[in-house]
């Protein structure tokens, strides 16, 4: 049997990051099982106490996944990897995008979508003794390795994207959940300047209808869930597919026995959309209206994005019973100080519950990434940790693109956006369908602010250096 370590290399002192389940790890384990006979491995999901794990699981291969700003933490567990004579397989939106970031501790890294790559890695992998020699490696599509010292790269699979149907996540890996997460598409078909997810993706592709609503099902009444956020980028994109998922939610009794929130754009939001939606019990609606000035958000979201769109979705959202949440973004190269407290009044009259404010951050692969680099403001030898996208957690160190502002004077204008978010939230969450998640949020956010404290206590704020994982010095026990 082969023992496989999936490493979700996250912050693990950081609330929100160990809150999200790592469905991406999930859909590889499952598409082994389903390639593989019974018994072939025995897979074990972690995200934190790495080398603990190591140690006690023993694994013959680590897969590790990590987003940009945590690539620091994927390189630190290869190295422990490594020093255990344990093979590593990376892959996620990071090292798709950046693949002369894989480490010399990394023996191969996937680009894009896993599922029919993993499969390929491990046939290679058993066949090999427990090798990836770089011969049988250069007949896989899709893949980043070294041979001979040299960075060698596959072409993408001609296939295109990953599989229409994958089989359902491995949902055991994780265990019961009132609050589960679900995919029922990838990708999105805009292009925002600001967006990573959109690249990797690269074409929007939709899962059946009753596949999805098979999963919904699944996860009602076995895994005990009775909240469903679907993590798409744009759950709404194709109406008709919207309109029988709905039908079939209420046809299996579901409607009501679950709740539901996703995600949409402004303007796809219209009354055909926001019935189909409370059909089936979706009670809260995240929307990305990043500004509430004309032309820095068309700047942000390109020309079908509107102020008067954002202010229509949530009125729709709200006339209708459905909780409107919405994400900002400040701190563009060229936004003058008017135009973020247009953002700033546009939230203070909204009706919006939820509200989130960042930074806007140069992620790989976008162009914003191409801006910041022509700047030299970024580099693929970069200290990641600079692109958290939490400003609250990284305004000393995280990269600014204003060229108005000082870190300062963003810093301040973003503590002021700070005080009207806790304002709004606080105003917002009693009836909120996401005060399921309240009891484990308060004790992460508790923990967290107890870890970053002793750490400053024991070692003092270091800007660019990782925080040591759980079960090392200097860090306390992170949240899951």
């Amino acid at each position: 049997m082969i023992k496989i370590l999936f490493i979700n290399a996250v912050n693990p002192a950081s609330e929100i990051e160990n809150r999200y389940q790592p469905l991406g790890l999930m859909y590889l384990a499952a598409s082994l099982q389903e390639a593989f006979p019974a018994n072939t491995f025995r897979i074990k999901l972690v995200n934190r106490d790495i080398e603990k794990e190591l140690d006690s699981f023993r694994p013959d291969v680590a897969g590790i996944t990590a987003v940009s700003q945590n690539f620091n933490y994927a390189a630190r567990y290869a190295d422990y990897c490594h020093d255990r004579g344990i093979p590593v397989m990376v892959g996620g939106v990071h090292i798709s995008v950046l693949p002369e970031c894989l480490t010399p501790r990394m023996e191969v890294g996937c680009i894009g979508e896993g599922e029919a790559t993993i499969v390929e890695l491990m046939k290679v992998f058993i066949g090999s003794g427990k090798r990836f020699p770089p011969k049988e490696l250069e007949k896989i599509p899709g893949l980043v390795f070294r041979s001979g010292g040299e960075l060698v790269r596959t072409p993408v699979s001609p296939g295109g994207p990953g599989p229409a149907q994958p089989p359902h996540p491995c949902r055991h890996l994780h265990g019961k959940v009132r609050h589960a997460y679900i995919f029922s598409s990838r990708g999105c078909p805009y292009r925002c300047l600001f967006c990573a997810s959109s690249r990797y993706w690269d074409k929007p592709r939709y899962f059946p209808a009753g596949y999805v609503v098979d999963e919904i099902e699944e996860l009602a009444e076995k895994w005990g869930a009775r909240l469903i956020s679907f993590y798409d980028d744009l759950f709404v994109a194709d109406n008709r597919r919207l309109a029988r998922i709905a039908e079939l939610v209420v046809k299996r009794g579901l409607a009501g026995r679950v709740k539901f929130t996703c995600s949409c754009r402004a303007n796809t939001v219209t009354p055909e959309v926001v019935s189909e939606l409370k059909k089936m019990g979706v009670r809260s609606v995240g929307l990305g209206l990043e500004s509430g000035n004309s032309r820095v958000l068309k700047m942000l979201k390109g020309r079908s994005a509107s102020v008067e769109d954002n202010r229509r979705a949530v009125e729709l959202l709200y006339s209708a019973g459905i909780r409107a949440n919405a994400s900002f973004i400040i701190g563009s190269p060229d936004e003058t100080l008017a135009e973020m407290m247009d953002t700033y009044r546009f939230i203070r009259k909204s009706r919006l519950s939820f509200v989130d404010i960042y930074l806007l951050t140069p992620f790989p692969g976008t162009p914003v990434w191409d801006l910041a680099g022509a700047r030299g403001l970024v580099s693929a030898g970069m200290d990641w940790s600079r692109l958290n996208v939490n400003f609250e957690e990284n305004k000393k160190n995280a990269v600014i693109m204003s060229e108005i502002f000082s870190r300062a004077e963003i810093t301040s204008s973003y503590n002021k956006f700070r005080r009207l978010r806790l304002v709004r939230n606080i105003m917002a969450l009693p009836g909120h369908p996401m005060i399921v998640d309240l009891p484990r949020v308060a004790f992460g956010t508790f923990r967290e602010k107890l870890s970053r404290s002793t750490g400053a206590i024991r070692q003092g704020i270091h800007h660019g250096k990782i925080p040591d994982p759980p079960g090392r010095p200097g860090d306390a026990p992170g949240t899951s």
